[in-house]
Protein backbone atom coordinates (compact mmCIF):
# COMPACT_ATOMS: atom_id res chain seq x y z
CA UNK A 1 0.00 0.00 0.00
CA UNK A 2 1.46 3.50 -0.91
CA UNK A 3 0.12 6.72 0.21
CA UNK A 4 -3.10 8.16 0.72
CA UNK A 5 -3.01 11.90 -0.45
CA UNK A 6 -6.66 12.45 -0.24
CA UNK A 7 -6.88 12.02 3.85
CA UNK A 8 -4.11 15.08 4.45
CA UNK A 9 -6.69 17.02 4.36
CA UNK A 10 -8.35 15.37 6.88
CA UNK A 11 -5.56 16.64 9.34
CA UNK A 12 -7.71 19.41 10.70
CA UNK A 13 -10.06 16.90 12.11
CA UNK A 14 -7.47 15.05 14.11
CA UNK A 15 -5.58 17.95 15.68
CA UNK A 16 -5.96 17.60 19.30
CA UNK A 17 -4.50 19.14 22.37
CA UNK A 18 -1.54 18.08 24.66
CA UNK A 19 -4.22 17.96 27.51
CA UNK A 20 -4.63 14.39 27.64
CA UNK A 21 -8.12 12.24 28.92
CA UNK A 22 -7.92 11.62 31.83
CA UNK A 23 -5.69 14.70 33.12
CA UNK A 24 -7.22 17.16 35.66
CA UNK A 25 -8.76 20.05 34.48
CA UNK A 26 -6.37 23.07 34.75
CA UNK A 27 -7.20 25.89 37.08
CA UNK A 28 -9.08 28.91 35.48
CA UNK A 29 -8.26 31.49 38.71
CA UNK A 30 -7.67 34.79 37.36
CA UNK A 31 -10.08 34.62 34.60
CA UNK A 32 -12.29 37.85 34.32
CA UNK A 33 -15.49 36.78 34.18
CA UNK A 34 -17.86 38.58 32.03
CA UNK A 35 -21.29 36.92 32.24
CA UNK A 36 -21.81 34.24 34.70
CA UNK A 37 -19.83 32.77 37.69
CA UNK A 38 -16.60 30.79 37.61
CA UNK A 39 -16.80 26.84 37.11
CA UNK A 40 -16.21 25.05 40.03
CA UNK A 41 -14.92 21.58 38.59
CA UNK A 42 -16.45 19.23 40.94
CA UNK A 43 -20.17 18.12 40.97
CA UNK A 44 -20.75 19.24 37.90
CA UNK A 45 -20.22 18.73 34.38
CA UNK A 46 -18.39 21.47 32.75
CA UNK A 47 -17.76 22.50 28.84
CA UNK A 48 -14.87 24.86 28.30
CA UNK A 49 -14.96 26.33 24.79
CA UNK A 50 -11.89 29.03 23.39
CA UNK A 51 -13.38 31.09 20.58
CA UNK A 52 -12.99 34.19 19.05
CA UNK A 53 -15.67 37.24 18.58
CA UNK A 54 -14.49 37.50 14.59
CA UNK A 55 -14.38 33.70 14.08
CA UNK A 56 -17.72 32.58 12.02
CA UNK A 57 -16.99 29.21 13.21
CA UNK A 58 -17.54 30.29 17.10
CA UNK A 59 -20.22 32.62 16.37
CA UNK A 60 -22.38 29.27 14.63
CA UNK A 61 -22.01 27.36 17.93
CA UNK A 62 -23.37 30.03 20.30
CA UNK A 63 -26.74 28.62 19.34
CA UNK A 64 -25.70 24.96 20.30
CA UNK A 65 -23.98 25.59 23.54
CA UNK A 66 -27.35 28.22 24.64
CA UNK A 67 -29.16 24.73 23.53
CA UNK A 68 -26.61 22.73 25.71
CA UNK A 69 -27.08 24.71 28.87
CA UNK A 70 -30.46 24.92 28.63
CA UNK A 71 -31.22 21.45 27.61
CA UNK A 72 -29.14 20.20 30.98
CA UNK A 73 -29.54 22.87 33.33
CA UNK A 74 -27.70 23.26 36.63
CA UNK A 75 -26.64 19.50 35.44
CA UNK A 76 -23.86 21.65 33.39
CA UNK A 77 -21.95 24.62 33.08
CA UNK A 78 -21.06 25.68 29.70
CA UNK A 79 -17.94 28.14 29.76
CA UNK A 80 -16.76 30.32 26.55
CA UNK A 81 -13.16 31.73 27.03
CA UNK A 82 -11.29 34.05 24.89
CA UNK A 83 -8.28 36.20 24.47
CA UNK A 84 -9.89 38.49 22.65
CA UNK A 85 -9.20 42.57 24.06
CA UNK A 86 -11.36 43.62 27.20
CA UNK A 87 -13.52 45.71 24.74
CA UNK A 88 -14.00 43.49 22.23
CA UNK A 89 -15.58 41.01 23.93
CA UNK A 90 -17.48 43.53 26.19
CA UNK A 91 -18.79 44.63 22.66
CA UNK A 92 -19.56 41.86 21.36
CA UNK A 93 -21.39 40.67 24.50
CA UNK A 94 -23.48 43.83 24.53
CA UNK A 95 -24.49 43.14 20.75
CA UNK A 96 -25.10 39.59 21.39
CA UNK A 97 -25.31 38.59 25.35
CA UNK A 98 -29.04 37.64 25.03
CA UNK A 99 -27.83 35.21 22.24
CA UNK A 100 -24.83 33.43 24.59
CA UNK A 101 -26.78 32.02 27.35
CA UNK A 102 -23.74 30.93 29.37
CA UNK A 103 -20.93 31.77 31.16
CA UNK A 104 -18.13 33.85 29.26
CA UNK A 105 -14.86 34.79 30.44
CA UNK A 106 -11.81 36.62 29.93
CA UNK A 107 -8.09 34.97 29.70
CA UNK A 108 -4.77 35.53 29.35
CA UNK A 109 -2.25 33.95 26.93
CA UNK A 110 -0.62 32.13 30.27
CA UNK A 111 -4.23 31.04 31.58
CA UNK A 112 -5.36 29.43 28.32
CA UNK A 113 -2.07 27.39 27.46
CA UNK A 114 -2.88 24.96 29.57
CA UNK A 115 -5.71 23.88 27.48
CA UNK A 116 -4.92 25.08 24.24
CA UNK A 117 -1.38 24.55 23.92
CA UNK A 118 -0.75 22.66 20.22
CA UNK A 119 -4.30 23.91 19.10
CA UNK A 120 -4.02 26.61 16.80
CA UNK A 121 -7.60 27.22 15.72
CA UNK A 122 -10.89 27.95 17.27
CA UNK A 123 -13.71 26.59 18.29
CA UNK A 124 -12.13 24.57 20.50
CA UNK A 125 -13.66 22.39 23.59
CA UNK A 126 -12.57 20.56 26.45
CA UNK A 127 -15.22 18.60 28.44
CA UNK A 128 -14.64 17.94 32.25
CA UNK A 129 -16.35 15.40 34.59
CA UNK A 130 -18.08 15.83 38.36
CA UNK A 131 -14.62 14.65 39.17
CA UNK A 132 -12.85 18.02 37.05
CA UNK A 133 -11.21 15.26 34.80
CA UNK A 134 -10.72 15.91 31.18
CA UNK A 135 -13.05 13.30 29.51
CA UNK A 136 -13.35 14.53 25.57
CA UNK A 137 -11.88 17.71 23.62
CA UNK A 138 -12.37 18.29 20.16
CA UNK A 139 -14.54 20.80 18.16
CA UNK A 140 -17.93 22.01 20.15
CA UNK A 141 -19.93 20.85 17.34
CA UNK A 142 -19.54 17.11 18.27
CA UNK A 143 -19.88 17.31 22.15
CA UNK A 144 -23.23 15.77 22.06
CA UNK A 145 -22.71 12.30 22.24
CA UNK A 146 -20.03 12.04 25.02
CA UNK A 147 -21.54 14.93 26.72
CA UNK A 148 -25.36 12.77 27.55
CA UNK A 149 -23.17 9.78 28.52
CA UNK A 150 -21.02 11.80 30.88
CA UNK A 151 -23.95 13.39 32.53
CA UNK A 152 -25.67 10.16 32.77
CA UNK A 153 -22.71 8.91 34.19
CA UNK A 154 -22.23 6.23 31.64
CA UNK A 155 -18.66 6.67 30.61
CA UNK A 156 -15.27 4.46 30.73
CA UNK A 157 -12.30 7.00 31.75
CA UNK A 158 -9.92 4.18 30.46
CA UNK A 159 -11.47 3.52 27.16
CA UNK A 160 -11.63 7.45 26.55
CA UNK A 161 -7.76 7.58 27.19
CA UNK A 162 -7.54 4.64 24.80
CA UNK A 163 -9.90 6.10 22.14
CA UNK A 164 -8.15 9.51 22.63
CA UNK A 165 -4.16 7.59 22.19
CA UNK A 166 -5.42 6.03 18.67
CA UNK A 167 -6.66 9.31 17.49
CA UNK A 168 -3.30 11.07 18.52
CA UNK A 169 -1.36 7.78 16.61
CA UNK A 170 -3.68 8.57 13.73
CA UNK A 171 -2.93 12.07 13.51
CA UNK A 172 0.20 11.06 13.27
CA UNK A 173 0.36 8.75 10.53
CA UNK A 174 -1.65 11.35 8.54
CA UNK A 175 0.89 13.61 9.09
CA UNK A 176 3.81 11.32 7.60
CA UNK A 177 0.85 9.92 4.80
CA UNK A 178 1.66 6.63 5.87
CA UNK A 179 -1.00 4.65 4.57
CA UNK A 180 -0.44 1.71 5.98
CA UNK A 181 -0.37 2.79 9.10
CA UNK A 182 -3.36 4.80 9.01
CA UNK A 183 -5.62 1.73 7.76
CA UNK A 184 -4.47 0.03 10.51
CA UNK A 185 -4.94 2.17 13.37
CA UNK A 186 -7.86 3.43 12.28
CA UNK A 187 -9.09 -0.16 12.06
CA UNK A 188 -8.16 -0.42 15.66
CA UNK A 189 -10.04 3.18 16.87
CA UNK A 190 -12.87 1.55 15.03
CA UNK A 191 -12.99 -1.49 16.71
CA UNK A 192 -12.84 0.66 20.07
CA UNK A 193 -15.73 3.02 18.99
CA UNK A 194 -17.39 2.00 16.50
CA UNK A 195 -19.14 5.39 15.93
CA UNK A 196 -16.07 7.45 16.31
CA UNK A 197 -16.75 10.38 13.72
CA UNK A 198 -13.21 10.47 12.97
CA UNK A 199 -12.14 7.38 12.49
CA UNK A 200 -15.13 6.83 9.74
CA UNK A 201 -14.02 9.84 7.93
CA UNK A 202 -10.87 8.08 7.81
CA UNK A 203 -12.14 4.79 6.61
CA UNK A 204 -14.06 6.37 4.11
CA UNK A 205 -10.83 7.41 2.39
CA UNK A 206 -8.88 4.00 3.46
CA UNK A 207 -12.10 2.33 1.40
CA UNK A 208 -11.58 4.80 -1.59
CA UNK A 209 -7.84 4.22 -2.32
CA UNK A 210 -8.50 0.66 -1.78
CA UNK A 211 -11.64 0.48 -4.61
CA UNK A 212 -13.80 -1.24 -1.29
CA UNK A 213 -17.13 0.02 -1.08
CA UNK A 214 -17.38 -3.11 1.23
CA UNK A 215 -15.38 -1.34 3.73
CA UNK A 216 -18.03 1.49 4.20
CA UNK A 217 -21.03 -1.05 4.47
CA UNK A 218 -18.57 -3.33 7.27
CA UNK A 219 -17.62 -0.19 9.31
CA UNK A 220 -21.43 1.01 9.29
CA UNK A 221 -22.96 -1.78 10.18
CA UNK A 222 -20.82 -1.87 13.49
CA UNK A 223 -22.43 1.20 14.18
CA UNK A 224 -25.18 0.55 17.17
CA UNK A 225 -27.51 2.10 17.42
CA UNK A 226 -28.54 1.70 21.09
CA UNK A 227 -27.19 4.55 23.00
CA UNK A 228 -26.34 6.58 19.36
CA UNK A 229 -26.94 10.18 20.05
CA UNK A 230 -29.10 11.87 17.51
CA UNK A 231 -27.22 14.97 16.11
CA UNK A 232 -24.23 11.76 15.48
CA UNK A 233 -27.14 9.41 13.66
CA UNK A 234 -28.50 12.58 12.02
CA UNK A 235 -24.75 13.23 10.82
CA UNK A 236 -24.03 10.27 9.70
CA UNK A 237 -27.01 9.50 7.50
CA UNK A 238 -26.12 12.87 5.68
CA UNK A 239 -22.25 11.77 5.42
CA UNK A 240 -23.69 8.15 4.17
CA UNK A 241 -26.24 10.17 0.98
CA UNK A 242 -23.83 13.17 0.07
CA UNK A 243 -20.96 10.99 -0.86
CA UNK A 244 -19.89 12.41 -4.57
CA UNK A 245 -19.15 8.64 -5.45
CA UNK A 246 -22.16 6.76 -5.46
CA UNK A 247 -20.72 3.23 -5.39
CA UNK A 248 -19.43 4.54 -1.53
CA UNK A 249 -23.27 5.56 0.00
CA UNK A 250 -25.03 3.56 1.93
CA UNK A 251 -28.70 4.48 1.77
CA UNK A 252 -29.90 1.67 3.66
CA UNK A 253 -28.08 2.23 7.32
CA UNK A 254 -28.49 6.03 6.01
CA UNK A 255 -32.17 5.52 6.65
CA UNK A 256 -31.92 4.12 9.83
CA UNK A 257 -29.63 6.30 11.37
CA UNK A 258 -31.86 9.35 10.05
CA UNK A 259 -34.89 7.58 11.52
CA UNK A 260 -33.46 7.03 15.10
CA UNK A 261 -32.47 10.67 15.04
CA UNK A 262 -36.06 11.76 14.05
CA UNK A 263 -37.12 9.27 16.56
CA UNK A 264 -35.47 10.77 19.27
CA UNK A 265 -36.00 14.50 18.52
CA UNK A 266 -39.48 14.65 16.28
CA UNK A 267 -39.25 18.48 16.41
CA UNK A 268 -35.92 19.22 14.83
CA UNK A 269 -36.27 20.56 11.73
CA UNK A 270 -32.53 19.57 10.56
CA UNK A 271 -33.21 16.08 11.40
CA UNK A 272 -36.49 16.34 9.18
CA UNK A 273 -34.42 18.11 6.67
CA UNK A 274 -31.81 14.76 6.62
CA UNK A 275 -34.92 12.24 6.67
CA UNK A 276 -35.92 13.97 3.42
CA UNK A 277 -32.86 13.41 1.98
CA UNK A 278 -32.18 9.66 2.26
CA UNK A 279 -36.29 9.81 1.00
CA UNK A 280 -34.83 11.40 -1.76
CA UNK A 281 -31.81 9.13 -2.47
CA UNK A 282 -33.93 6.10 -1.95
CA UNK A 283 -36.54 7.00 -4.59
CA UNK A 284 -39.24 8.16 -2.74
CA UNK A 285 -40.19 11.90 -3.63
CA UNK A 286 -43.65 12.13 -2.42
CA UNK A 287 -42.23 11.30 1.05
CA UNK A 288 -39.21 13.61 0.91
CA UNK A 289 -41.25 16.55 0.10
CA UNK A 290 -43.38 15.84 2.57
CA UNK A 291 -40.67 15.88 5.65
CA UNK A 292 -39.12 19.00 3.81
CA UNK A 293 -41.89 21.00 3.59
CA UNK A 294 -42.39 19.68 7.46
CA UNK A 295 -38.35 21.15 8.06
CA UNK A 296 -39.58 24.39 6.42
CA UNK A 297 -42.56 24.94 8.38
CA UNK A 298 -40.60 25.06 11.49
CA UNK A 299 -38.07 26.72 10.24
CA UNK A 300 -38.84 29.11 7.17
CA UNK A 301 -35.29 31.40 7.28
CA UNK A 302 -33.68 28.14 6.19
CA UNK A 303 -32.47 28.97 2.72
CA UNK A 304 -31.37 25.20 1.84
CA UNK A 305 -34.64 23.79 3.16
CA UNK A 306 -36.45 26.07 0.76
CA UNK A 307 -33.68 25.08 -2.30
CA UNK A 308 -33.97 21.29 -1.43
CA UNK A 309 -37.88 21.18 -1.72
CA UNK A 310 -37.45 22.93 -4.75
CA UNK A 311 -35.59 20.37 -6.09
CA UNK A 312 -38.03 17.77 -5.21
CA UNK A 313 -40.86 19.23 -6.44
CA UNK A 314 -39.04 19.53 -9.81
CA UNK A 315 -38.16 16.49 -10.08
CA UNK A 316 -41.49 15.13 -8.92
CA UNK A 317 -43.08 17.88 -12.37
CA UNK A 318 -40.61 16.26 -14.26
CA UNK A 319 -41.96 12.38 -13.56
CA UNK A 320 -45.38 13.33 -13.93
CA UNK A 321 -45.28 14.78 -17.37
CA UNK A 322 -46.42 12.90 -20.15
CA UNK A 323 -43.67 12.23 -22.32
CA UNK A 324 -41.36 11.12 -18.77
CA UNK A 325 -42.45 7.28 -19.04
CA UNK A 326 -41.87 6.90 -23.29
CA UNK A 327 -38.65 8.43 -22.79
CA UNK A 328 -37.68 6.18 -20.11
CA UNK A 329 -39.13 2.85 -22.16
CA UNK A 330 -36.98 4.48 -24.99
CA UNK A 331 -33.98 4.32 -23.05
CA UNK A 332 -34.83 1.32 -21.61
CA UNK A 333 -35.41 -0.36 -25.13
CA UNK A 334 -32.20 0.86 -26.29
CA UNK A 335 -30.29 -0.26 -23.66
CA UNK A 336 -31.68 -3.83 -23.67
CA UNK A 337 -30.54 -4.48 -27.34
Amino acid sequence: MGTISGLISLLCMVVVSSLNIGDAAPSLDGTQWLKGSAPVFKNQVTIVEFWRPSCGNCKAQIPHLTALQKKYGNRISVVALSREPLDTLAEFIKANGDQMGYTIGKVTKELGEPYMVDVTGVPYAFLVNKNGIVVWKGHPGGIDDILARTVEGNIDIEQLKLINNLETALNEALKVNDAETVASIDQKLLLVDPSNEKGLEVGMEVAKYNDDPALVKKMYDQVQQKGLDEEKAGLLAMLLVSESDLAYRYPEAALKFAFHALTKDPENDSYMDVYARVLYCLGDIEKAVLWEKKALELNPTKTSYQSNLNYYLSIKTIRGKSDYNSMTQLQGSKTGQ
